[in-house]
């Protein structure tokens, strides 16, 4: 009994599979948006290449944020100092 209710409902439910890998490989997006000679960064260069590319562009950011965050810092600590010596001081 239990066996027949169970074959009802493999029969009823029929499911495709869809291998991802393929259908990604045929179906690029970036293909409709930038047309069929761009493709992904990966298939163009080696796994090594890859991983410096990103360490060098990391540690560029990286500084760069460094510098424009001093800066930032230093501008809105002198602005304080400022406000505070205006304020201090009644006589423009």
């Amino acid at each position: 009994m239990a066996d027949d209710r169970q074959e009802a409902e493999s029969e009823e439910e029929s499911y495709e599979v869809v291998d991802l890998t393929d259908y990604a490989r045929r179906h690029h997006w970036w293909s409709l948006v930038f047309g069929n000679n761009s493709g992904p960064i990966a298939e163009k260069y080696s796994v090594a290449t890859q991983i410096m590319m990103g360490g060098v562009t990391g540690w560029c950011s990286g500084y760069l944020f460094q510098r424009v965050g001093k800066i930032a810092a230093t501008a809105v600590g002198g602005g304080f100092l400022l406000l505070q010596v205006r304020w201090s001081n009644p006589y423009p």
